[in-house]
């Protein structure tokens, strides 16, 4: 059996928070639910704020060079 390497990037995680987005438009939560999506959601939208902050930072100090 061959062992596959596992990755997951910075688009899959923006797709996921679009499938969150999408799910809750659909009602596809229940009410109890709705505090670990929140939470989940707001983490994962501001991990990636983190990200295109430090990947405009590194380009902006890269043009700067």
């Amino acid at each position: 059996m061959s062992e596959t390497k596992q990755e997951l990037s910075v688009t899959d995680l923006a797709v996921l928070k679009n499938i969150i987005d999408l799910a809750c438009e659909r009602g596809a939560f229940r009410g109890p639910e709705l505090k670990t999506v929140g939470e989940t959601y707001d983490k994962l939208t501001a991990f990636l704020a983190w990200v295109i902050a430090q990947a405009e930072s590194q380009s902006q100090g890269e043009t700067n060079a």
